[in-house]
């Protein structure tokens, strides 16, 4: 009778599970499918973020001159490109950053620098290499702990692994 109790409790245990590597993904890219306008004393920008079905990420900075009033993709004074893979950031590594009513979610690599920066004009088309990026912005203060354990769920389905100390 023990045995025939504890039966379904065993095997529920290999049967639960939480979200799925594509539901992650598509909630994670909804959350931020519009980054807001940030502003600072000397710059404008904004960010495009996309994680692929893959794992791989994309990060499309906009940076503008103060004095534009409305920011779009074809005024910036500056562009940049980040990309990289979230098994290759650590999951411990996502924190947060409050400024101006705004949360910044910010994600380092395990180890080397893994994410890729290109530089895309006007003026400067270099390429540099990372070790933390930042991920994402948004002004919904609901959402930053959600999105803080999103995002490490998302680095451990990808096969990202806590730092070793």
């Amino acid at each position: 009778m023990k045995k025939l109790f504890l039966l379904p409790l065993f095997f529920s245990c290999f049967f639960s599970y939480g979200q799925t590597k594509k539901e992650t993904i598509d909630w994670l890219n909804s959350k931020f499918e519009y980054s807001p306008i940030v502003v600072s004393e000397i710059e404008k920008y904004t960010m495009e973020f996309r994680i692929s079905q893959d794992g791989s990420f994309s990060i499309q900075y906009y940076n503008y001159s103060p004095k534009v009033f409305l920011p779009d993709t074809d005024n910036y004074r500056r562009k940049v490109m980040f990309t990289g893979h979230f098994k290759d950031l650590s999951p411990n590594s996502i924190r947060t950053s409050k400024k101006d009513g705004k949360i910044f979610f910010y994600a380092s690599c395990t180890n080397s620098r893994c994410i890729t920066q290109q530089n895309q004009g006007p003026n400067d088309f270099s390429v540099y290499y990372a070790r933390e990026v930042e991920l994402a912005v948004t002004s919904d203060v609901g959402l930053e702990e959600r999105c803080k354990k999103a995002f490490q769920h998302l680095i451990k389905l990808c096969g990202g692994k806590n730092e070793v100390f």
